[in-house]
């Protein structure tokens, strides 16, 4: 079966009554921070309560902080236009200013710098959210299975799977950014390792989670280093010429990430993972690489492989005849890598069938762009508990 989300997104509307909570969360990942904005009507704890998602028309801050260390002022003073927008987004109103919460939540960027650098960002960060006038501000770097977590919380919010009467079961998250990669699932049976056990507004949940730290596409693609997985004649960033051979590029992926597994059920470098159960949606760079693809809509192994090949073929310069645009983009030349790569990640990595349809990844929800661990982060604060 494969999944469509369905949601909402409008402009924040003023905060109305007293019984209104704003909540923006900026997600600092390792390539930009960006602001979520949400509101809740608050209510009993052991009841799901109605997170609504609106438009923050603040452009994302780029680099990502992970990339300012042993400059922790510098890191503070990125977020200045974003903070900025914030504050013109929830409006002057002192009552409102003090409904609404702002919180950073640090992702793989900043797990993979040393703790020093990466506590002297937060301290600095902390400083500039509490000159805001928001009633609360928080900062922190949050642990891979938290995101994992997060993320499975946001899509089956979404998808109305955690609702009491829903007549469907719960879908797992798949997330791929540039620094790490999630996994996370309801298997059948309680996993005997990576297990995260939580309740949220009274319902229990056994999960299976496992975050890769450095397996991100960015990092990977570093990793990894093939001329293979670049078009034949791009003149590859730090040296060398690309070749273009999908192919090669998959035995290098599978070459750099492969290790035997000790004791089966096994993922990557031989982490235990049980058998992937149930529907899952995929998002961050699963989407970006689907939609550029055209497959949002049946990505499999299979489907990507195809694509992957077809444009694995294909001449940088051939490419730039067609589309001269294509010369300036920082993307383009990285998604003969990316399908390689997500075929690697679904298939040999965590054990989807090749040829099965069993992956969705939406890019946008009616236009704008979702984030999902960001929602289930905020959701977890208002209903959630570790078991």
């Amino acid at each position: 079966m494969v999944v469509l989300v369905a949601g909402c997104a409008t402009s924040l509307p003023p905060a109305g009554g007293r019984d209104w909570s704003h909540g923006l969360v900026i997600d600092a990942s390792s390539s930009a921070s960006t602001l979520f904005a949400y509101r809740w009507r608050r209510g009993a704890r052991d009841r799901l309560p109605r997170i609504e998602t609106y438009d923050a028309p603040c452009p994302p801050v780029k680099p990502g902080l992970g990339r300012y260390g042993g400059r922790p002022r510098a890191a503070a003073a990125s977020l200045r236009p974003l903070l900025r927008c914030a504050i013109e987004l929830v409006g002057r109103d002192s009552q409102a200013q003090a409904r609404t919460s702002i919180s950073l939540l640090g992702t793989a960027g900043l797990r993979l710098l040393p703790a020093d650098e990466r506590e002297e960002i937060l301290a600095a960060v902390r400083g500039a959210l509490d000159a805001t006038p928001f009633g609360s501000t928080s900062a922190r770097v949050i642990s891979g299975d938290e995101e994992g977590v997060y993320g499975w919380l946001g899509v089956n919010y979404l998808l109305g799977r955690l609702d009491p009467d829903s007549p469907l079961p719960t879908v797992g998250a798949l997330d791929l950014g540039g620094a790490s990669a999630q996994i996370t699932f309801v298997p059948r049976e309680p996993p005997r390792e990576h297990a995260q056990a939580i309740t949220l507004a009274g319902d229990s949940y056994r999960l299976y989670t496992y975050s890769y730290l450095g397996l991100g596409q960015d990092r990977a693609r570093r990793a990894v280093g093939s001329p293979a997985c670049f078009l034949a004649g791009y003149p590859i960033p730090g040296g060398g010429v690309g070749t273009g051979n999908y192919q090669a590029c998959r035995a290098a992926i599978v070459g750099a990430f492969a290790e035997p597994c000790g004791r089966a059920p096994c993922s990557l470098f031989g982490v235990y993972q049980p058998p992937a159960h149930g529907d899952f949606l995929a998002f961050s760079v699963y989407a970006y690489t689907a939609r550029f693809f055209g497959i949002e809509n049946r990505l499999s192994a299979a489907e990507m492989e195809r694509a992957g090949r077809e444009f694995c073929s294909r001449s940088w310069q051939g490419l730039i005849a067609e589309d001269p645009s294509v010369a300036n983009s920082p993307f383009v030349p990285n998604y003969c890598f990316s399908a390689a790569y997500v075929v690697t990640l679904l298939a040999e990595g965590f054990g989807f069938p090749f040829q099965k349809t069993l992956v969705r990844a939406p890019f946008e929800l009616r236009g704008e762009k979702v984030g999902y661990w960001a929602l289930g982060a905020l959701l977890y604060e208002i209903a959630g508990s570790a078991d």
